[in-house]
């Protein structure tokens, strides 16, 4: 288990969910290309083909031919065919026609397309989800506005699946289980209670009734929870119930993670021979601690070290431990774990070996921190202090000290829930809600000046 993930990332760009709708047949499309994009020959992008040459015609009659091949009996049953064809002439007054630029995710029963409306500035995501029986009805149609096209696959995907339909079969299914899991493993049993119970309460009494996109949904239920607990590492997600995977970027697929330096950011000797290394999450793979390894080996002879951490979301445990073992002499106890009813289940301490050479004892460490550093950068950050071994310059960090796991409620939603509390061995406490305090507050974009400014001054002292 991780020590404790991110609380979430906050994605860019503007998002407006537009559109939900509905349900219905394949037929046999064959491939088709729209402005350059070719539309793959599997049952969602059939569908799709079918889709965009009947909308962009803007032929009522082929809009129809659509409308009766591509609904189920069930839908025809309680939307007749000429609401659906006002609906989509709304939209097509709205967009003009649409042109697929881009295929993001492409899966046997859904397609999720970047799509240019031409009478807008705004690209659209839009994504087909059929149903698993046969005959596929298709099962949604979701339109999302986003403010720009130059947005990655995996954000276009995001988009997409926070905007899939919640019916209120769904919603009362969804409360329920997280409510449930609230009450059996958060890590303070009468909060886990109290948060459970305002869940409840609130969809009882129709709260949440008009939340009708997984995404609102999941938002909402995670600021309702942490009003309660305050606690930032509980949090709700929609997710894909065809590609089912966390939105944590801790889990990012390995190439991914390559690609980003496993989020190690920069390694640099600043002048006056000081060492500067910033990263923005902390991951255990063994790939990304000889990173680690090789960016400390880098700065091992410089007269003061600085680890950047403002933007440090957090990650796992043991790359933190790592680190700490070039600073802290091997085999020192950190810390203990508790679980929910208080017993004691784990020690935290400093690995006996390193790859390297440590740091000699009286080189100044600094750690600059922001109110974006969360969870276990915090750790790091917090340890350090405390065990005398380095000053924090910046700004009181997030306060996300629970070790939390992640929960599948359903296919389309997950829920993040701590499950265990830490004590430093030296405050007997942990950084939950006070978050990691500086010896110098100031603002996160003066840090690293005012930490290169306190390093000159102890450099000095030992010349």
């Amino acid at each position: 288990m991780k020590w404790s993930d991110t609380s979430k990332l906050l994605h860019t760009g503007i998002t407006i969910v537009i559109l939900i709708c509905i349900g219905l047949a394949t037929t046999s499309w064959q491939t088709h290309v729209f402005h350059g994009e070719e539309l793959p020959n599997t049952a969602a992008g059939q569908c799709a083909t079918a889709f965009f040459d009947a909308f962009n015609s803007g032929s009522e009659e082929m809009m129809q031919a659509f409308v009766k091949e591509y609904r189920s009996p069930s839908y025809l049953g309680s939307h007749p065919v000429d609401e659906r064809l006002a609906h989509y002439e709304r939209l097509r007054s709205m967009f003009g026609p649409l042109n697929p630029v881009r295929v993001s995710l492409n899966l046997e029963l859904q397609l999720t397309l970047l799509v240019d409306p031409a009478d807008t500035k705004e690209a659209l995501v839009i994504r087909f989800h059929l149903e698993d029986e046969t005959p596929h009805h298709l099962a949604y149609i979701t339109f999302s506005m986003i403010d720009h096209f130059d947005v990655i696959d995996e954000y276009v995907a995001y988009v997409a699946t926070r905007a899939a339909p919640v019916n209120e079969v769904m919603r009362e299914s969804t409360i329920r289980s997280i409510s449930e899991s609230l009450r059996n493993i958060y890590i303070y049993s009468a909060l886990g209670q109290r948060m459970a119970d305002k869940l409840l309460e609130n969809n009882r009494t129709g709260y949440y009734n008009d939340l009708t996109t997984t995404g609102k949904l999941a938002d909402q239920l995670t600021e309702d929870a942490v009003s309660i607990s305050n606690d930032l590492h509980i949090w709700v997600e929609a997710q894909n119930p065809l590609a089912q995977e966390s939105t944590d970027p801790l889990y990012n697929p390995i190439e991914e993670l390559r690609r980003e330096n496993y989020h190690f950011r920069k390694v640099e000797i600043l002048p006056d021979n000081i060492g500067y290394i910033k990263f923005d999450m902390i991951h255990d793979d063994e790939e990304a601690q000889t990173i680690v390894a090789a960016a400390l080996s880098t700065v091992t002879g410089c007269d003061a070290l600085i680890f950047d951490l403002q933007d440090n979301i957090g990650g796992e445990w043991g790359t933190a431990a790592l680190i700490l073992g070039y600073l802290l002499p091997g085999g020192t106890v950190l810390g203990y774990s508790f679980d929910r009813d208080g017993n004691r289940i784990g020690e935290s301490s400093v690995p006996q070996m390193i790859p390297g050479k440590p740091f000699d004892d009286d080189i100044p460490v600094y750690v600059i921190t922001s109110n974006r550093t969360g969870s276990a950068a915090e750790g790091l950050a917090y340890t350090l202090k405390h065990m005398g071994r380095a000053t924090i310059v910046g700004e009181v960090t997030r306060g996300m000290a629970h070790p939390s796991e992640e929960v599948v409620v359903n296919n389309y939603f997950r829920v993040s829930i701590p499950f265990r509390r830490s004590e430093n061995i030296i405050t007997g406490t942990d950084w939950e809600r006070t978050g990691v305090i500086p010896q110098i507050e100031v603002r996160a974009d003066r840090a690293l000046k005012s930490a290169v400014k306190d390093a000159l001054r102890q450099i000095s002292k030992h010349k």
